[in-house]
């Protein structure tokens, strides 16, 4: 995350970043078990101080009245547990933004709550007119989409030849690359910027930015990733970093979330870390559930005030 031209990051947590005027958080996910099921507590670090306080959607408080909210890259794995989250949620009227049809098709069969025909918006962060539909009327956002790598099987193959059959200390990694037209600077950088823009123009009060860790790491690994001889195609954090600084500029209230590795496992069993710069990355376990990403989008939705000035 980032604070004021600095990064917040997240330990094995999420990095969980409610921002009302400027000021980021990192909310991440402690190795240990919650000692009391069903809260999570959450620590606020700032200026070398740091303060108690709950962030449990429940203990928040429901609005008042139903709040519309989209979420876009609802067709993915975390985006859809954040859709069925919010979905399910009294209060909420709650739009899932997927691609296809078939995916649309797949994210109502894979709820575990009804998803109606009306709770679908079928859209591209590329085109501008499907995307102003989706939004109409929306009061918040939540932007769970991201360049996904895709892997050459044949590389893995040859990555094991050389460690199994060959014994080699330095067998290389598996090679990456992106789907035409889902490069990160394509998806995480000119298709959030575009629904930043697009967010804006409609309206939109407030607007949650699910990120991940390591972007004050230029040389993270992950930003190798699909990267090609000539230097382009890789860079996912640093393109999701430029997207978070765009927002940050973009005069709307928002959270950026910065989660650690996602895990597919139960939510609600860890306690919540909050940490700023990164400095969750030192630490040895730095993954979160992402049911536990969804509870901390929830809760930034839910109004949790935190700001630069409090």
């Amino acid at each position: 995350m980032l604070t004021r031209g600095r990064g917040l990051a997240l330990v094995g947590v999420v990095n969980a970043v409610r921002v009302s005027s400027g000021f980021f958080l990192a909310a991440g996910l402690a190795t240990t078990v919650a000692s009391q099921t069903g809260s999570n507590h959450v620590s606020n670090h700032r200026t070398g101080s740091c303060s108690s306080v709950i962030m449990s959607a429940e203990e928040a408080g429901a609005p008042s009245t139903a709040r519309r909210v989209l979420v876009t890259g609802a067709g993915g794995r975390t985006g859809g547990i954040v859709f069925e989250k919010l979905l399910a949620k009294e209060g909420y009227a709650t739009k899932g933004m997927v691609r296809t049809e078939k995916s649309a098709n797949n994210l109502k069969k894979k709820c575990k709550v009804e998803v109606l025909d009306s709770n679908i918006a079928i859209a591209d962060l590329a085109t501008p007119g499907l995307l102003a539909a989706a939004l109409e009327g929306m009061e918040a956002v939540v932007l769970c989409t991201s360049a996904v790598p895709k892997i050459y099987p044949f590389s893995i193959a040859k990555v094991m030849f050389k460690k199994m059959i060959l014994r080699s200390e330095d067998p290389g990694r598996p090679k990456f690359y992106w789907c035409e037209n889902g490069t990160p600077e394509e998806v995480d950088w000119l298709g959030a910027k575009a629904l930043i823009d697009a967010a804006k123009a409609a309206g939109v009060k407030h607007f949650v930015y699910v990120g991940s860790m390591g972007g004050t790491q230029p040389d993270n690994f992950l930003n190798t990733i699909g990267k090609q001889e000539d230097g382009t195609g890789g860079d996912i954090l640093l393109w999701k970093r430029k997207a978070e600084e765009y927002l940050i500029a973009s005069g709307m209230t928002y959270t950026i979330i910065h989660p650690g590795g996602l895990l597919d496992k139960e939510g609600g069993k860890r306690q919540l870390v909050l940490d700023t710069d990164d400095k969750m990355l030192e630490r040895k376990s730095r993954s979160i559930p992402r049911a536990d990403v969804a509870q901390a989008v929830a809760t930034g939705i839910d109004g949790v005030k935190t700001s630069r000035d409090r």
